[in-house]
């Protein structure tokens, strides 16, 4: 009964695993060649980047990452009137806010998401 046991349970793995099939996608999914370069720039800290748009019309930076050389999107909300730490505001299509610092690292622009304190 033990032996049948196991054999069941090969059995069951072998189909199983046979049928999967995996692959991978670089950037989420999201292709930096597909947007429409704007007029529109971005200046975080004192470096000037060219602004993106998708079809959809959502901006982004396009940024090479060090590590691998993959390219991908840093997504820029829309400016806000208001500041934090001098930097200008950015709020997302979600609503959230934050501001653009650009790594020490990489030398690309990263989000630090804000919280919102209320009165």
């Amino acid at each position: 009964m033990k032996n049948l046991f196991s054999i069941l349970l090969v059995m069951a793995i072998a189909i199983g695993s046979q049928a999967q099939t995996f692959t991978t996608t670089s950037s989420g999914g999201f292709d930096v060649e597909s947007g429409t370069l704007t007029s529109e720039t971005i200046s975080i800290d004192g470096q000037v980047f060219d602004l993106y748009e998708t079809s959809s019309g959502s901006l982004y930076v396009k940024c090479t990452s060090p590590r691998t050389g993959n390219g991908y999107a840093v997504w820029i909300g829309a400016e806000t009137e208001f500041d934090f730490e001098g930097r200008t505001v950015y709020q997302s299509r979600k609503g959230s806010y934050c501001v653009y610092k650009i790594s020490a690292n990489s030398g690309n622009p990263y989000p630090v998401w804000l919280t919102v304190l209320e009165d």
